[in-house]
């Protein structure tokens, strides 16, 4: 089983990101994986997301999709809600451009069950050692820095609450996969475990990383020792972490885009290939940290 991976694209909404998305699918169809996967945020806006995806799709393996933050952002003048778009309208996109919205329902390729989720953030990944009040993070903010799902995610479920939403669908998914099933692939925007966070010792980098995953969603996973690889996005700082029974990585892209010139190479070291054999995953040529640092940045938000 050949696995190809990559999240964060945060794509331009004027149509520039065209070459950066079809290097991309080049990439994958080199790569001839049997499942391409993105880990979210790719736009806030549904067209975009469509156009996106239609461009990214690869006729020759499963192609899978799960939402980010940033793709649940509600959009702006009358435009759906955050919870309609990752309950309905996301999967219908997918579904349209030959994706699957994967924390919809299970995939099953063979001996192998890919399961989703969006996951979310519950604080458990702050440092509690910098002693900022839980009040903070409740609301995004700490000395004027802010998270930004503040102004753009409109449910009415607290951030624990929709953890636990969340979770409860993925312990769902798992005790629902057949028994015949023997490897598991999770993937996931938001991180798992709290190994994969990178923190840098400032503010407010450290403070956003509460916002990166909930340790709780990596415990249902290495509760069920089927799940042999973990595949997220989100933290834009490319990592990987071994445990007994998995390997978890995150291929996140990013704001950072290069000259036309050297396009090619960032996007090879940005689609993460994983091969997996029965128990063992083996991730070729990882490249691990900030694929957007020293380059131009640019910015998706509205």
């Amino acid at each position: 089983m050949r696995i190809a991976a990559v999240s964060d694209i945060h794509v331009l909404q004027d149509g520039s990101d065209t070459l950066l998305l079809t290097e991309i699918k080049e990439r994958v169809e080199e790569i001839n994986p049997d499942v391409f996967v993105i880990s979210g945020d790719i736009s806030d806006r549904l067209d975009v997301l469509s156009h996106s995806l239609s461009i990214l799709h690869c006729a020759n393996c499963i192609n899978l999709f799960v939402a980010g933050n940033h793709d649940i952002w509600f959009e702006e003048g009358g435009g759906p809600g955050s919870l309609e778009k990752y309950s309905r309208l996301i999967g219908e996109v997918c579904k349209k451009n030959g994706f699957s919205h994967i924390p919809d329902s299970p995939v099953v390729k063979g001996d192998y069950a890919f399961v989703g989720s969006m996951g979310w953030y519950d604080y458990s990944f702050r440092r509690e050692d910098l002693d900022i009040p839980m009040q903070n993070y409740m609301q995004k903010e700490y000395r004027g820095a802010v998270w930004y799902d503040l102004f753009r995610v409109d449910w009415s479920f607290t951030d624990t609450e929709a953890t636990d939403l969340f979770n409860k669908k993925l312990e769902y998914d798992l005790k629902t996969i057949s028994e015949d099933i023997k490897h598991v692939i999770y993937i996931s925007h938001h991180l798992p475990f709290r190994d994969l966070t990178i923190y840098k010792n400032r503010l407010p980098w450290d403070f956003h990383g509460a916002f990166m995953g909930a340790e709780s969603t990596g415990q249902i996973i290495m509760s069920d020792e089927r799940v042999r690889l973990s595949i997220s996005g989100h933290s834009h700082i490319r990592n990987m972490v071994s445990y007994t029974n998995l390997v978890a990585l995150t291929a996140p892209l990013g704001y950072g885009r290069p000259d036309s010139k050297d396009l090619d190479e960032f996007v090879k070291d940005a689609v993460a290939v994983i091969d997996l054999d029965g128990k063992e995953a083996k991730v070729r040529d990882f490249v691990k940290g900030d694929l957007s640092e020293g380059l131009p940045f640019v910015s998706s938000r509205n």
